[in-house]
């Protein structure tokens, strides 16, 4: 029976380990399910993740037709002591919750080889952090509103005995019910822990579960001796989720645990509109955010439903316009999230230089600077270190040159002098020097894109040529070029349509090439009623 790709639908080897089209892995887990229905009812539709617990999946119940989400516990895991216990502790934490605004736990059971796996709700909506990333901050009323949904199914989390402790953007569903009406949903509850557990402050092998970003400091092991996380711990996660809907940026952004460590415990969030000067001034919202931002837990609101209530009595006054999107910044940093407040990490030799083209060689491109788009993603915008200004004046070498070849010509002159007589100078003239060999000042131009772009290719409009991406090239970021006209084409997975743009490339000039990725087609949640996005 033909195998086919469950991300590409290529037919392949089931014995590959990755599609060869598409990169997607082949796990023991779909050789064996993906043409047949796991326990004789779920055929799998699509695969949806993998985490640090296993993967999960879009499956389809046969007998009842419909879309479900089972999250499989990764079997190389399940014989680790405590693993098993707590997948059992989750399931078994779900079924006390039963609130429209948390995802359904509807089926749980054990497979053949030991392996555990748990049947959710399928939610058909976006996520908060696609939301944010494809249309910008969100109206404080609207992000008020989304907000109290939110807390409300918080709280619900929180009466059945659990911790969340990964409360983020992604984890926050936002999606329709059957009458047709904005519903908010917290899914994943996959690293719950009961409240009254003598190991909630850790999972059984001791490592911090969650996302560094959104994580409190009691997450972060802040607690005094006999001390134990409790539901606070989300609304300080929930904290950074409300201010990041506001501004389009979390509070705190850097690049190592260590670091986050160190924001979480004492640095202060700044101002939101110090962060994005565009959105709308809302003094009594900012202070509810701040307060859930306390380091001391027992200064926060003492429950989500306290928090709740507190938005639900700011929601009339609040302003119903958007911000704009944080503003990109004018040094050309390299940084896939360019807006977002950080300390800046340097490498040790200083930044890179930037990706040169050869004009003797149109058709190749240097990785110089290719690689920092990833070293270097999260520079502070208010920090910017612009990148090192080594770059030297074109007038000054092409003036060098001219001069060089005025000296050349002037010997070959003295040389055809003193040539014996009856020699024809003229047939013995040094070849004249041509402007042509002359390399011309390559332009720069600086290519910005919200949220963000990768460059899949540049090509040259005259030649055809196409500049050779040795590494991949996210946006915002410096490229020089060969005088010119190229075409430069700009993707993002969360859109199906790239973005192309022609540029006039002068020599010895910049310029900054702002796009913005605008595809209405791929949005997966209709514009809500009752407030802007």
């Amino acid at each position: 029976m033909p195998f086919f790709c469950i991300h590409c639908r290529s037919e392949i080897d089931s014995k590959f380990k990755a599609c060869p089209y598409c990169g997607e892995p082949i796990t023991d887990f779909l050789r064996r399910h993906l043409e047949q229905p796991l326990d004789g009812k779920y055929q799998l539709l699509a695969r949806l993740g993998i985490g640090g617990m296993g993967e999960v999946y879009k499956v389809l119940h046969l007998h009842l037709n419909s879309i479900r989400v089972i999250k499989l516990m990764r079997t190389s895991i399940a014989g680790e002591p405590g693993a098993d216990d707590r997948f059992l502790r989750e399931a078994r934490l779900a079924t006390r919750i039963n609130h429209p605004n948390v995802a359904a736990l509807y089926d749980f059971s054990t497979l053949e080889d030991g392996s555990r796996y748990m049947v959710w709700e399928y939610i058909e909506g976006t996520n908060l952090h696609d939301l944010i990333e494809t249309q910008g901050p969100l109206s404080p009323r609207y992000a008020a509103r989304l907000a109290i949904e939110a807390l409300q199914g918080l709280e619900a989390v929180h009466r059945a005995g659990i911790v969340h402790r990964d409360i983020s953007p992604e984890n926050i569903m936002i999606a329709r019910d059957e009458a047709g009406d904005q519903r908010v949903k917290l899914i994943d509850l996959g690293i719950a822990k009961q409240g009254d557990s003598t190991e909630a402050n850790k999972t059984k092998t001791g490592m911090f579960v969650g996302k560094w970003k959104y994580c409190s400091p009691e997450h972060l092991g802040m607690l005094d001796a006999g001390e134990r996380i409790d539901g606070r711990a989300d609304l300080y996660s929930f904290g950074i989720v409300l201010y990041e809907m506001l501004t389009g940026v979390p509070p705190f952004q850097a690049d190592t645990p260590h670091a986050y460590l160190m924001l979480h415990a004492s640095e202060k969030p700044r101002a939101l509109r110090d962060v994005n000067p565009s959105m709308p001034e809302s003094p009594e919202l900012e202070a509810l955010i701040f307060r859930a931002l306390e380091k001391d837990r027992k200064k926060r609101f003492a429950s989500a439903r306290e928090m709740a209530k507190a938005l639900e009595e700011l929601e009339p006054s609040l302003d119903d316009q958007t911000g704009a999107p944080p503003p990109l910044p004018k040094a050309f940093e390299v940084t896939e999230e360019p807006t977002k407040v950080a300390t800046p990490t340097i490498p040790s030799g200083g930044l890179p230089k930037p990706m040169i083209v050869d004009s003797h060689a149109p058709t190749q491109l240097t990785t110089n600077g290719a690689p920092m788009a990833r070293e270097l993603r999260k520079v502070s915008t208010t920090n910017v270190v612009p990148i090192p200004g080594e770059r030297r004046s074109p007038v000054k070498w092409i003036i060098a040159i001219v001069l060089i070849v005025v000296i050349a010509g002037a010997i070959a002159v003295m040389m055809m002098r003193k040539q014996e007589p009856g020699v024809s100078v003229v047939a013995k003239k040094t070849p004249p020097v041509v402007a042509s060999v002359v390399p011309a000042a390559p332009g720069r131009v600086a290519l910005n894109a919200f949220p963000w772009g990768e460059v899949t290719s540049i090509r040259n409009v005259a030649s055809g040529a196409t500049i050779d991406l040795k590494a991949p090239f996210v946006t915002p970021a410096p490229v020089d070029l060969a005088p010119g006209t190229y075409e430069i084409t700009l993707s993002n997975p969360a859109f199906r349509s790239p973005i192309t743009r022609t540029v006039e490339v002068k020599a010895g000039e910049e310029q900054i090439i702002n796009m913005q990725f605008a595809d209405p087609a791929t949005a997966t949640l209709p514009q809500l009623s009752g407030g802007t996005p």
